[in-house]
């Protein structure tokens, strides 16, 4: 249905600052916890939400060429996040989140008796809990110890054997910003025949993600970090081979082929990731996923790989200048992404509350043994280095 209505996406990166406007006063360093909402998404969201309440019934939801109805708005959402992560349409699923998502894989596949899964020790807690769930029923799980912070493919390898079903890691780490080598754990997994899982959360939005490339065979992101959305919609990257071995535990109407047919007799179970939707979905999360999916995949995602990781090279540059603060972690070039880790030294006397008053989000941690505080600093485009300077001006007066 056409309608003059307008998504305003952003032409350039340096112009999509304008478009969000919670980093118009504030420099916001906190992506990694929660991100901005930019106006295109809120806006879409609030038309769609006016349109309800003061006209009910299913309304429309609004693109720049056309207004389309829920279930073509799932298809282009899955349209454009099947771009931005290099697969088919047909192999996205929405869900609650990307930790509910992820029980596909660590409930929903039979493990025989022998085999064991291959996971990182101190990797994300919502994986991570996932798999010790089974572990407590008696699959092998294999935990890799990070060494100062680094987690290598060779490491991951070397506790595969002929019984390894699947090696599950994070894309990236959220507590060190340690950006795994996919290439070669791809590599490694697609010649030994183990599936390979990636919780992609702290790296959708911000960096380069192909799964197609790395032999991927399930991936999970989520909606309100570096995707820019509001809490409660995951979304997940299923392969044809995996499809093939989620025991679906469930249907509702969402996995039939021919959804809003209420006078079919049977089910005629979906051939695609969709036919694990079951039911009505979080319509508005959905929308906004592929509103920013569409938004980078315009911008492109070498140019906003590019530009966060030039943020964090300079962030790092002013941290080697300034007294009192270090990193947390030196990691090689490739294994660096949007995400720095530093240390507070003891004696650098500054507070949230000197951040707050400069308006700077970035929250501090509590000491530890030796009294140094540590800061996580996540870098989304919407950031510039004038966001930077205004930290580093903050820390200036605490030295």
């Amino acid at each position: 249905m056409k309608r003059s209505i307008m998504i305003d996406f952003s032409k350039t990166i340096t112009d999509f600052r304008s478009h969000v406007p919670g980093i118009r006063d504030w420099a916001y360093f906190e992506t990694g916890s929660t991100g901005l909402v930019p106006d295109f998404v809120y806006e879409g969201v609030r038309r769609y939400m006016d349109d309800r309440y003061y006209k009910g019934g299913d309304s429309l939801w609004a693109y720049e060429d056309e207004t389309v109805s829920t279930l073509f708005m799932h298809q282009r959402s899955k349209e454009a996040l099947a771009e931005m992560v290099h697969c088919k349409p047909s192999e996205i699923a929405f869900g609650l989140s990307s930790t509910q998502l992820f029980t596909l894989v660590t409930e929903g596949i039979d493990y025989a008796e022998d085999d064991n899964i291959v996971t990182v020790r101190k990797g994300w807690i919502g994986s991570r809990f996932a798999w010790q769930k089974r572990e407590a029923e008696g699959l092998e799980i294999r935990y890799v110890e990070p060494e100062d912070g680094r987690m290598t493919a060779e490491r991951i390898a070397a506790r595969c054997d002929e019984h390894t079903r699947a090696v599950s890691v994070n894309l990236v780490e959220s507590n060190t910003g340690y950006r795994l080598d996919m290439d070669a754990l791809g590599r490694f997994c697609a010649e030994k025949n183990i599936l390979l899982y990636v919780d992609g959360v702290q790296a959708l939005g911000a960096l380069e993600v192909n799964v197609e490339k790395w032999n991927v065979d399930f991936l999970v992101g989520n909606d309100y970090k570096w995707m820019m959305n509001f809490c409660g919609t995951g979304y997940a990257y299923i392969s044809p081979k995996v499809q093939k071995r989620i025991r679906h535990w469930g249907a509702g109407w969402m996995s039939d082929t021919d959804r809003f047919n209420t006078a079919k007799d049977r089910l005629d179970l979906r051939a695609d990731a969709g036919r694990f939707e079951i039911g009505h979905q979080h319509n508005d999360g959905i929308y906004g996923l592929g509103l920013v999916a569409m938004q980078n995949n315009r911008l492109g995602l070498s140019n906003i790989e590019s530009y966060v990781c030039g943020l964090a090279d300079y962030f790092c540059s002013r941290v080697e200048e300034t007294e009192g603060i270090r990193l947390s972690y030196d990691f090689p070039r490739k294994n660096r992404c949007q995400i720095v880790v530093v240390k507070l030294e003891k004696s650098l006397q500054v507070s949230e509350k000197d951040f707050e008053a400069a308006k700077v989000c970035a929250p501090i941690g509590s000491p530890d043994e030796n009294g140094e505080r540590e800061m996580r600093i996540s870098l989304h485009y919407y950031n510039n280095r004038e966001d930077i300077d205004r930290f580093f001006a903050v820390l200036k007066k605490g030295v």
